[in-house]
């Protein structure tokens, strides 16, 4: 009897053992899987905070694009009344042009005539101004295709490629072109 209880408390002690080892293998294995799972949740937690981001920065670049498209309308909302303005506009200047460079205009008779056209001149060229309408002075600069418009060209012994006259006024409307200005370029003269 005596040797069966010593063997039954070996067999105890072995049992205990192997339940043990059983227990830390279960929880070894209950370990890494809680580990496979936070490192999943980790893993998703990072991919959605990505997204929110990415999401985060798209809202801020339509916001901004949205500003700018606000800015432009409100900005440039007149441009096709500016265009067609622009019409009366030459023709008021060739109507000045006329009163002041003919000599019988000059006259004392006529006198407060031509100074109410000039009025009429500054106070239309202030409210161009006002709107954001700027002459383009082109007159013996360099031909540029983005402001000006070539009607042909002219001999001259200005180097090629100089405006050397100007048909219609150009004008910017901030910085975009409203009409470009109509010239012609100098070529250089054959000998």
């Amino acid at each position: 009897m005596i040797d069966k209880k010593m063997e039954s408390k070996k067999k105890e002690p072995d049992i205990k053992k192997e339940d043990d080892a059983q227990n830390n293998k279960d929880q070894i294995e209950i370990n890494n899987k809680n580990l496979d799972k936070v490192k999943d949740l980790e893993n998703e937690l990072t991919e959605l905070n990505n997204k929110y981001l990415r999401l985060l920065a798209e809202n801020q670049n339509i916001r901004k694009n949205h500003d700018q498209e606000k800015e432009d309308i409100l900005k440039y909302s007149s441009f096709s009344f500016a265009q067609q303005i622009l019409t009366l506009t030459d023709n008021l200047d060739r109507a000045f042009q006329i009163f002041k460079n003919d000599d019988k205009f000059k006259k004392d008779d006529f006198k407060n005539i031509i100074n109410g056209i000039e009025m009429i001149e500054k106070e239309l060229k202030s409210t161009l101004e006002k709107n954001s309408i700027k002459y383009i002075y082109c007159l013996n600069k360099s031909f540029d295709p983005n402001l000006h418009q070539a009607i042909g060209e002219k001999e001259s012994d200005k180097a090629a490629g100089i405006i050397i006259e100007e048909i219609q006024k150009g004008y910017l409307m901030h910085d975009r072109l409203l009409r470009p200005s109509m010239v012609y370029v100098s070529k250089k003269t054959n000998k």
